[in-house]
């Protein structure tokens, strides 16, 4: 399933990239960025990857204008492949129950519930699945937590 990632690179004071790009993983977004900006590798510059959850922006926005509903639309994408299409929003995006940092707009009941998912099937792949979440943001919870012992 391919994702929509915000790009920007800068070199110095001087901004070489910034746009988005449609990819299925943050690798193939930067081997992306590197054929853009011309370059076998990225050292010396500044740049971030950020994957953009368009559900959540949906929320965010329909929240600023006061409960308005945003149609379900796919957002054009300028730098994208022609041949690229924009995955219909299979389930909504939770949405933080609390603030804290470190806390990646998830919400400490969900990560309760996935860790008891866990401890029943032990694997990451399923419970990933099962929550709606990135494989490796359970793995890096799992990891920070050792749920492991």
């Amino acid at each position: 399933m391919n994702k929509l990632y915000w790009i920007v690179c800068e070199e110095q004071n001087a901004t070489l990239f910034e746009g988005r790009h449609q990819a299925r993983t943050r690798g193939e977004a930067l081997k992306f960025l590197k054929q853009t900006i011309g370059r076998k590798s990225l050292c010396g510059l500044v740049f971030t990857i950020t994957e953009i959850p368009v559900p959540l922006i949906r929320e965010i926005i329909a929240e600023i204008l006061g409960g308005k509903l945003i149609p379900e639309t796919s957002p054009p994408v300028e730098d994208a492949p022609a041949k690229a299409e924009m995955p219909p929003a299979a389930k909504p995006v939770p949405v933080a129950s609390d603030g804290r940092p470190g806390n990646p707009g998830f919400g400490e009941d969900l990560w309760t519930e996935a860790r008891a998912f866990w401890e029943e099937c032990r694997c990451i792949r399923k419970t990933a699945e099962k929550f709606g979440l990135s494989p490796n943001s359970v793995k890096t919870r799992a990891r920070r937590e050792e749920w492991r012992k």
